[in-house]
């Protein structure tokens, strides 16, 4: 049982394929924030309304050749998290134990690591990739309009400890516990189709014309496909005959639940030659997914070790620790953004905000400010750098940067200013890089 963590982790890798980004902003995105901007084609994925924006005048399409691969990771505010937990687990697998033994283990348990591991230990990654020539937006004269169309991939998963009392077993002098890990993953698909326009009306004309801008307004629908699977593995249920990343994969696997649903997008952008503000309003229907159910049939479960993960999922539900039954509902969000620029959109000073907190599929808050600076080259170098910050939950702050070379690659890294203790080094709490090649605007 030892290196649980990472070897938990690893058993969820193998789903990197199959889902799409949660966890941070693909391609140039990640530095720049989620305003439109015509740097990259990727913001048609966040407002609507920049197809408009992103196919430069006299051209009738952009597109990406692989515009995003990203991996990320996120801990908790807890120093050394897998190597306690790792240490913890060895601890707990001893034999005769004696009675100081026991006292000294459950004491520096009580005092010192049960806080840490229970309230904020976790370790969350994630990954993804932009489908390729994705998105491929084009001009048609027939609709008078950008018609996009767009495919992502990637998945997201969690480690987290649901802490339990520790006691010791006078008559085999073993320790026991439900203390347990507690895995949730999604993996999800996302095609995408975006249409936008400038307004034309009279009425908007005639006020476009005075302020020396356009209105241009867009529609996205999305069709998700996700799979959302969740599992608790007691500390002491895995038997010796069972291989650790066998137990995690089947009964995540055989936990997994895929739904299908539709989204729908709105936007806006007010675009001037020197600034732009954008509105958009993400998931107006709120599409929702179901995760499978723990806790059922525990005593049909088709291992010792299974059945005894089941019981565990029901003796921390009935202290409404997790629930047994669970579905994640992506709910409405609105952004604003502005951006200010000089008429080559070269130079660009950027913000945007998103107005109401939303929840990821694993459950954790999210609602990001961020604030950019960025240049963009004709042909050999661009370069930018961000600063962004999740106003609820975990409120990490993130310093981003990035580099476009030779007018299509973009290389984009984040990392958090609130740090962690690693093997006696300091480490940030959260780290992202994307690397995306695309047509440059």
């Amino acid at each position: 049982m030892n290196k649980y963590l990472p070897l938990a982790a690893a058993c969820l890798l193998p789903t990197l394929a199959q889902a799409a980004p949660v966890m941070s902003q693909p391609g140039s995105l990640m530095t720049t924030g989620t305003g439109s901007t015509t740097q990259t084609g990727l913001s048609v994925l966040y407002n609507p309304a920049a197809g408009e924006m992103v196919i430069e005048e006299g051209e009738s399409f952009r597109w990406g050749y692989i515009s995003s691969l990203g991996f990320s990771y996120e801990v908790g505010d807890a120093n050394n998290f897998v190597d306690e937990v790792n240490d913890l687990t060895d601890i707990l697998d001893s034999d005769n134990v004696t009675a100081e033994e026991g006292n000294e283990v459950i004491n520096d348990y009580n005092d010192n690591l049960r806080q840490t591991l229970g309230e904020e230990g976790y370790l969350k990654i994630g990954a993804h990739i932009v489908a390729p020539l994705a998105p491929f937006s084009i001009r048609s004269e027939l609709l008078g309009g950008v018609i996009s169309l767009d495919a992502m991939a990637g998945v997201t998963a969690k480690v987290s400890i649901l802490d339990d009392d520790i006691t010791v077993n006078t008559f085999t002098n073993q320790f026991e516990t439900n203390t347990a890990v507690y895995l949730k993953s999604v993996e999800y698909t996302n095609l995408g189709l975006t249409y936008s326009r400038e307004i034309n009306h009279d009425l908007v004309k005639g006020f476009a014309d005075k302020l020396g801008g356009r209105l241009l307004a867009g529609v996205r629908g999305n069709l998700y496909s996700m799979n959302l699977s969740k599992q608790v593995v007691g500390l002491l249920n895995i038997d010796e005959d069972d291989e650790l990343g066998d137990v995690i994969q089947d009964d995540l696997s055989a936990n997994k639940v895929t739904t299908s649903n539709v989204g729908l997008d709105l936007g806006l952008i007010w675009e001037a030659p020197n600034y732009h503000v954008g509105f958009n309003w993400r998931n107006i229907n709120e599409p929702e997914f179901d995760y499978g159910s723990l806790g059922e049939n525990c005593s049909s479960k088709d291992t010792s070790t299974s059945m005894s993960n089941c019981f565990t999922a029901q003796y921390f539900a009935a202290q409404n620790r997790i629930t047994l039954d669970e579905s994640y509902t992506m709910t409405a969000q609105t952004t604003v953004d502005a951006a200010l620029n000089t008429e080559n959109k070269r130079w660009r000073l950027a913000t945007s905000y998103d107005l109401q907190p939303m929840r990821d599929p694993i459950g954790d808050e999210y609602q990001w400010a961020s604030v950019s600076a960025a240049y963009v080259g004709s042909t050999i170098l661009g370069a930018r750098l961000g600063l962004s910050k999740n106003q609820t939950g975990t409120n990490l702050t993130m310093l981003n940067a990035g580099l476009s070379l030779f007018g299509g690659m973009n290389l984009d890294l984040r990392y958090s200013l609130q740090k962690i203790e690693v093997d006696g080094a300091s480490a940030p709490r959260a780290f992202a890089v994307n690397l995306g090649f695309e047509n440059s605007f």
